[in-house]
């Protein structure tokens, strides 16, 4: 039987010299292992980094004071925060503000962790129609009256927006539902958008929605009023009180009741 088979040192060499080589050996390999281990390390964290990112996306309110605390708050917390914010945009109207292009010239890739969306305020009108939404009639106009039809057409395109960020790479695309408004008549219309924008992101492969409801009864708080004089944009102290109430979840918590599919509308 040779030498180098039966546990015993080389021919030729000393017991000193066989346990020095081995312990080298030894030695080679855990630094090697260390150095595996250290480049996977670096990696992962690499990963982890790139996967910070955050868009908001939405209406007015998005380069006003409820935009300006979600990117501070956002940015305080790590992530790399872009903003789209456009002027009287929503859902409704896709002749005047067509969201579904706009939000394709925005940068949505695996590296977005969260996609904020902030609209509907400007949606508590008749629908203008898609060439492809008209039906035989070929009517371009659909009444808010016309409740159910407007509610199946609605809520279909809140779905095809957030699925669309979804399959370009959002880990999360967050619809958060309208802020209560000073108008009654506009209060009482945001119920039936809030309700269908939290079933349509429902729907969607990686869609929640969060509720704001809470200042219906008090638009203001401490001698600081919540909106604006229009009665819907949020001043910073309103921003603030709104961001309290939802940041749990915005940062990720689970709902309350649990599971993606909750689809509550605040009242």
């Amino acid at each position: 039987m040779r030498a180098e088979s039966s546990g015993c040192p080389p021919r030729g060499g000393t017991p000193r010299g066989w346990r020095r080589q081995r312990l080298t050996a030894l030695l080679l390999g855990i630094a090697w292992l260390a150095l595996v281990g250290s480049a996977s390390a670096e990696s992962a964290d690499t990963g982890a980094r790139s996967a910070r990112q955050v868009l908001l996306v939405g209406s007015s309110s998005i380069h006003q004071a409820f935009g300006r605390i979600l990117t501070s708050e956002l940015t305080r917390r790590g992530y790399r925060v872009t903003a789209k914010g456009v002027t009287s945009a929503g859902f409704a109207r896709p002749d005047f503000r067509d969201m579904s292009s706009i939000v394709e010239s925005v940068p949505v890739s695996r590296d977005t962790a969260v996609v904020f969306v902030y609209l509907g305020v400007n949606d508590a009108q008749s629908l203008w129609l898609r060439p492809a939404e008209r039906g035989p009639a070929r009517q371009r106009w659909l009444p808010w009256a016309h409740s159910r039809r407007w509610s199946s057409v609605y809520q279909r395109r809140v779905t095809r927006f957030v699925e669309r960020l979804c399959q370009r790479g959002a880990a999360r695309v967050v619809v958060v539902l309208p802020v209560d408004v000073a108008k009654p008549w506009l209060q009482r219309r945001l119920h039936r958008v809030r309700t269908l924008q939290a079933r349509g992101a429902a729907a969607a492969s990686c869609g929640e929605a969060i509720p704001t409801g809470g200042d219906a009864r008090r638009f203001a708080s401490g001698g600081r009023a919540l909106r604006q004089r229009d009665g819907f944009h949020m001043t910073p102290a309103g921003a603030r009180v709104v961001w309290n109430r939802i940041r749990e979840r915005a940062l990720g918590a689970p709902p309350p009741t649990g599971g993606r599919r909750e689809a509550s509308a605040q009242k």
